[in-house]
């Protein structure tokens, strides 16, 4: 089979690549359109003016996206069937050596076009009846078992019920995948059938299940073969193209001009593999097809289409140059009205940044120096780390201790804040910071007031008095209450301060995804971005509250976090960060997009920073 599949390639490839290429750009011209003016009217439904790019993620959510999905479907079935269909014409007539060109298949399989629809339809509609009990039952598994908690607990921590469930519904969809496997193998001559000796479509299904009794074993083995050659092929043209990106993706991740670019050669390339692929793939299928046919189904009423159809639908007179023509016309089109309809759709972004203990990626963190530095870059609010000194004085430092910015093992509770004030932290970073001290909570108000807000997170090291009346004190004495936020990753201390001041706005910092974390008593969620997927950062927002991502420091998990709706990006780089929310502002949603994807692909500078907390 193998062999006879090669030499029909080899002596009828133009005809064959020709082929599957038409078909690709009639599906590219027939979808477009469809896709794109179903969202705009999801849009103009929406009866919003500017969409943020989490609610273009609410598209299939919507009875409209449910629309899209089954017309799209539907849609891409039927050309996939025709697109086949012409392949087995013109690898079959080869077979019997009678060339067929690309006009001749097309209009062959035109005058056949409904019979083959048909076809289609019903093999879809059984196959769909034969897998909904499969799906149903795996979906009551779910909502028994894996409801009690947000799902991201599940996927982030894979309790015991998590693994039994997986289990229990992966056996599932291996029976449901050998049952659809089974009525593929079944089915695999039906159009066939019907193209070439008129078989009625309702006849199809069954003559060809009939018809292949005792070979059904044979055939299994030859799809089975091609279904894994076309993995494996896949496998490996995707592999390279994603080292590619990966590996130009670094140098372009401080602009999200060059990250756009860079996205745009590494889609073209990878669409490119992917045609060839897909077409080697496609061709490869409808030769199995016409050669199973042609051994174990054809009976003495088939007809080789030897110029087929040349006096067929004679209005439309179909020559190449007609139809290269309508195709150009076609996709331009197509390309046009999909362009028009996402792109003049307004998006907005509804996101502040946060100078992560002040900007620390350009001057000694926890320092007047970083916060000045914030305030500089565009900051809407600056995030500092406070303790206690040994008198009481509320000190802004993020350690235990002053070892890794002074060199020296004092601990923040053992000293008074006027032996901290004479630690020289700024030097470690450069020399220009020498002058650098620990700064007190009131010195950072005082550079911050009336001029951004201060995002205050309480550190526990087990040696703390009094921290959060102090620091409630502190920000009424400067009249600062409606300006600071106070985050923590100690529950209690949250809950404290909540109770001091009820109207504070308190947030709740976590690394670690345990239990629903969008049911945690807080007013704002600040979580790492492995943590703040799209479906977190709606299910936050479905309870009344904000996510702030941290650490967010290179252009593309900027542009990938305002994407999925984070309503704060706490970054070192705060300067960094209004670049990038002012060129998005510039983008379009299509070069949105791109961005994201480009996140998803390892388009990043470094990894976050591990003591972020």
């Amino acid at each position: 089979m193998f062999r006879e599949i090669v030499q029909t390639l080899k002596s009828a490839w133009k005809a064959l690549v020709a082929t599957d290429l038409l078909f690709k750009v009639i599906a590219f011209v027939a979808l477009t359109p469809l896709v794109s003016l179903l969202f705009r009217g999801f849009v103009s439904i929406s009866g919003r003016e500017v969409l943020a790019d989490v609610d273009i993620a609410q598209f299939l959510l919507h009875p409209i996206g449910w629309m899209a999905a089954i017309a799209v479907g539907g849609a891409a079935i039927c050309v996939f069937a025709l697109e086949t269909a012409a392949l087995t014409t013109i690898g079959l007539a080869s077979v019997h050596g009678s060339g067929i060109g690309v006009v001749a298949a097309l209009r062959f399989v035109a005058h056949k076009a409904g019979g083959v629809f048909r076809i289609a339809v019903r093999a879809a509609a059984w196959s769909l009846l034969a897998a909904t009990p499969f799906l149903a039952a795996g979906g009551g598994i779910y909502l028994w078992l894996l409801t009690e908690h947000d799902i991201n607990y599940y996927l982030a921590e894979k309790p015991p019920v998590f693994w039994m469930t997986a289990g229990t519904i992966g056996a599932l969809l291996i029976v449901m995948a050998g049952l659809l496997a089974g009525l593929v193998v079944n089915w695999s001559i039906a159009v066939p059938l019907h193209l070439f000796e008129n078989v009625s479509p309702r006849r199809c299904l069954s003559e060809s299940r009939r018809r292949l009794s005792g070979r059904r074993v044979q055939v299994a083995k030859w799809i089975f073969a091609w279904a894994m050659g076309s993995l494996l092929v896949s496998a490996i043209a995707s592999g390279l193209v994603l080292q590619m990106g990966r590996l130009i993706g670094g140098s372009a991740s401080t602009s999200l001009w060059r990250l756009t670019i860079a996205i745009g050669v590494l889609l073209l390339v990878g669409s490119l593999v992917n045609l060839l692929v897909n077409l080697l793939s496609t061709v490869c299928l409808a030769l199995l097809q016409a050669h199973v046919y042609d051994r174990f189904g054809r009976s003495e009423g088939f007809v080789v289409p030897e110029g087929a159809g040349d006096r067929i639908l004679p209005r439309l007179r179909l020559t190449r140059a007609r139809t290269a023509a309508a195709l150009v016309v076609g996709v331009l089109a197509s390309g046009l009205v999909g362009v028009l309809a996402v792109n003049t759709i307004p998006v907005d972004d509804d996101v502040e940044i946060t100078a992560h203990r002040g900007a620390s990626g350009g001057a000694p963190e926890n320092t007047l120096a970083s916060v000045l530095l914030a305030i500089e870059e565009g900051a809407d609010w600056v995030e500092i780390d406070v303790q206690e000194s040994s008198d009481g004085v509320v000190v802004v430092a993020h350690d235990s201790d002053l070892k890794k910015v002074a060199g020296v093992d004092t601990k923040i509770w053992e000293a008074a804040a006027k032996e901290l004030g004479a630690v020289d932290i700024g030097s470690y970073f450069g020399t220009e910071f020498q002058d650098e001290r620990v700064p007190t909570l009131a010195d950072v108000l005082a550079a911050c007031q009336g001029k951004v807000g201060v995002n205050i997170e309480l550190k526990y090291y087990g040696h703390d008095e009094d921290l959060e009346q102090r620091v409630v004190e502190q920000v009424e004495r400067y009249g600062m209450g409606s300006d600071v936020v106070v985050m923590s990753l100690d529950p209690v201390g949250v809950r404290k301060l909540k109770q001091l001041r009820p109207d504070w706005t308190v947030g709740r910092l976590t690394a670690v995804a345990a239990g629903d974390l969008t049911r945690t008593e807080a007013d704002f969620l600040a979580v790492s971005t492995r943590i703040a997927t799209r479906s977190f950062i709606r299910a936050a927002h479905d309870r009344g509250k904000e996510v702030h991502v941290w650490t967010v420091n290179d252009a593309a998990a900027m542009s990938a976090m305002a994407s999925r709706g984070a309503d704060n990006l706490i970054t070192d780089y705060p300067g960094r960060a209004r670049r990038v929310l002012e060129e998005r502002a510039g983008m379009t949603v299509a070069e949105r997009v791109l961005i994201e994807f480009g996140y998803l692909l390892g388009f990043q500078a470094g990894e976050a920073d591990p003591n972020a907390d």
